[in-house]
Parts: structure tokens; sequence; C-alpha cells
């Protein structure tokens, strides 16, 4: 063959040069993160295709064929929405689908009682727990590829309150907080051996029962029977607003930069502004069923309740209760979390839920936990951590040697 005849037939098998209908085809076959991290970064022309949020909306519907994504419309739909998207819920159901990529193993010899605070922290390495037996643990979470189980990786022990430690927090990378049937919060520094900074007395009615934190505004808030106390812990003064928005117990406490929301043995979710300090809203959930779990993002309150139901609350439609879904759990949802990719859900029943982010949610793995019921759940980094009565058990992708 000719040079001239060699050049001819290269120019022909050139990409750039393929019909539309041809190159999408081939498209099909690779996954999101080729095409948007390697493809479309190739030349003007393929960015300019891949950028069509059809494509990736078509490539989530071919993967949740029977349900709608997302739940909520964005408020901001940026260009980047749908690739993202498109490339969460591809990554999720890879790693759970059949679970082949996940790594699983147990932290064990450390707790001794029900563990009902769990943390995970500095990208999923570290993993914080307390329980009813008062200890406090920092298992480090080292980067072998199979493990049975890291005994050894406690590296910080001890006995953290005088009460069952029921939920713990984080400000910033290195402090950690903890609440107590003791009535207290006790601050600790991650940096310094995990030492002792401050303990915050509560003049609560009842035990400490969720504690939360917000980094923007550098304040704590903890729940208890009826009422949610908020701190500075930086002031000697801490205090910042005491208030009862409920009539029974709060199970569960978030704070941002604009709400203090709380879920309760009431039955209700409510939204205390920060700015207007006043409850703006109670959401009744269920008029037989209270919630045990939530998880609040920006546009979404996510609550699970006793009864194994999954109610959302818009928080940019007046805080509406838009949507609620019967899980496949049968019993109490003790732990919810959502993300672009995936909805996992946790139960006394035993088992974790992965489900779609999709309305309605269709769950496609199920993870058994040998220590029965479950108390406690935390999802960072695509690395997943459940909690029940004396271990915690890890899921998280597999490393490469």
């Amino acid at each position: 063959m000719s040079d001239n005849n060699y050049d001819q037939c290269s120019t022909y098998l050139s990409l750039t040069d393929l019909p539309m209908e041809i190159f999408l085809h081939i498209c099909s076959f690779l996954d999101a993160n080729t095409l948007i991290r390697n493809l479309g970064l190739v030349c003007k022309q393929f960015y300019n295709i891949l950028k069509d949020d059809s494509l990736w909306k078509v490539r989530i519907n071919r993967i949740w064929p029977n349900a709608c994504y997302p739940v909520l419309s964005p408020v901001d739909e940026n260009e980047q929405f749908w690739k993202l998207s498109c490339l969460n819920v591809e990554r999720q159901a890879f790693l759970w689908s059949n679970l082949d990529p996940m790594d699983k193993f147990a932290l064990t010899g450390g707790h001794y009682g029900t563990i009902d605070g769990l943390l995970l922290m500095n990208n999923g390495k570290i993993c914080i727990s307390g329980g009813r037996d008062r200890l406090l643990i920092c298992w480090q979470l080292n980067a072998t590829r199979t493990i049975e189980n890291q005994q050894n990786a406690n590296i910080a022990c001890g006995f953290g309150h005088t009460g069952w430690i029921w939920d713990i927090t984080c400000l910033g990378d290195n402090t950690i907080y903890s609440c107590s049937w003791d009535r207290t919060v006790r601050a600790w520094d991650l940096s310094n051996n995990f030492s002792s900074i401050r303990t915050f007395k509560m003049s609560s009615h009842g035990a400490l029962l969720c504690v939360a934190a917000c980094n923007e505004r550098n304040l704590v808030a903890t729940g208890s029977f009826r009422r949610i106390s908020v701190f500075d812990p930086r002031a000697h003064d801490s205090s910042v607003t005491k208030f009862k928005p409920h009539q029974l117990a709060v199970m569960k406490v978030a704070i941002n930069s604009d709400y203090i929301i709380s879920a309760s043995e009431d039955k209700t979710v409510a939204i205390w502004d920060q700015r207007m300090r006043r409850t703006i809203k109670t959401v009744t959930i269920s008029k037989d069923s209270y919630p045990m779990s939530m998880f609040v993002n920006n546009d979404a309150i996510y609550t699970g309740d006793s009864n194994a139901m999954i109610h959302i609350i818009n928080i940019n439609n007046n805080f509406e209760q838009i949507k609620s879904y019967k899980s496949d759990h049968t019993k109490g949802i003790t732990g919810i979390h959502s993300t672009l990719g995936c909805l996992i859900t946790t139960s006394l029943d035993g088992t974790v839920k992965i489900s779609s982010p999709t309305d309605p949610p269709i769950s496609f793995a199920t993870l058994n936990c040998k220590h029965g019921d479950i108390a406690s759940m935390h999802y960072l980094n695509e690395t997943l951590a459940v909690s029940g009565s004396d271990e915690i058990d890890i899921w998280r992708p597999k490393t490469e040697n």
C-alpha cells in the first residue's frame, strides 16, 4: 500500500469523522467516568457532544427504567448536574450490585455493649464509636485489602462518660463531641491522643440522645426530652439558645447555618430558623410511627420511621412533606443516608438496604449484619460503617495492590 493510501485510510478511522449515531453507540459501551474524565477532554467536538444533558438522562434511565430521577428537581441545575448524577449512579450501581468491588471487615474486641454512636472521619480512614458500655473508641482503618477483622485498629480507648453514649459528631478535622445519658456533651481532641478538652453540662430533663455540629457557625446542638440546646464551644458562657419544639424525646438533630432540624418521638419534624429564632414549621410525618433516623442535605430532609417507612420533606418548598415510601425493611429504620447515586438505610431487622435515589426507591442490594439489630450507621467517601451489639461492620471499595 502506498503512503498516500495509508494516510487516506488513517483519516477514515478518526473518531471525529464518525456519524453521530455511531459515535454515541461507541459511547454506550464506555462508563460515565471514562466519558467525562477522558473522552470529553480529547477535543472540543467530543466535549460539546458529551455536554448534552439528554445523553446522561438516557443513561440513568437505562439503569432505573421504572423510576423517576431525581426525587426532587434540582433548584440550581448547572451544566454539571446530569453528568455528575450519572457518574454517581453508575459508580454506586457498580459497587453494590454484586459486592465484588467491596471489602467487608469487622471492628471487634473494643465494645461490650450496643454501639449507638458512630462517626467516620478523615475520608473514611478513621472511625469513632461510642456505646452503652460508656466507652469511646478511635479506630484506624488501614489500607489492607482483605481483612477478617481489625482488632489491632483500636488506637485510642477510654471511658468517655458516666452514662451510655448516644451520639457523636465533629467540628473541623480534629474535635469530636459526644453526648450521653449523663446529660453532658464532651469535647475530645483527635490530634492529641484523643484527650478530653471540655465538658458541657446541659440542664435537660433527661438523657442527651443526639448531637450535631455546624462548622460555618461553630455551633453544637444537642437534643433531649422535648428540648434542643445550642452552644458555642469557644465561649466561656457557651449557651446560645434553648427551645422546646417537641412534646416527647428528640431522637435526631441536624444543624446548618440557616436551620436547626429535629425529629422526635412525638411523630414530628421541627424546623427552627436561626435568624428568626423561632420554630417556623412542624411537620407530622405519620399518625402511626415516629422518626428514628434522619439525613439532611441542601434540598431535602430524609427520615426513616419505626414502621419502616421513608419520608422526604422538600426544604425548598416551604418544608412540605412530598413523598412517603414503604421500604423493604421489616422493622424500624435506624439509619438513612442519601447521595446522588444511592439511598442507604439500616434497620432493627439487621439488614442494610442499598436503593436507587429515585421516585420510588428501588432496592438493589441487601447486606446482612450478623450482630442482629443495627443501632447506627455512617457513610463517608464510599465507606459504610454499621454498628450493632458489640462490633462494627465496615464496607469499602477494594484498593489495588
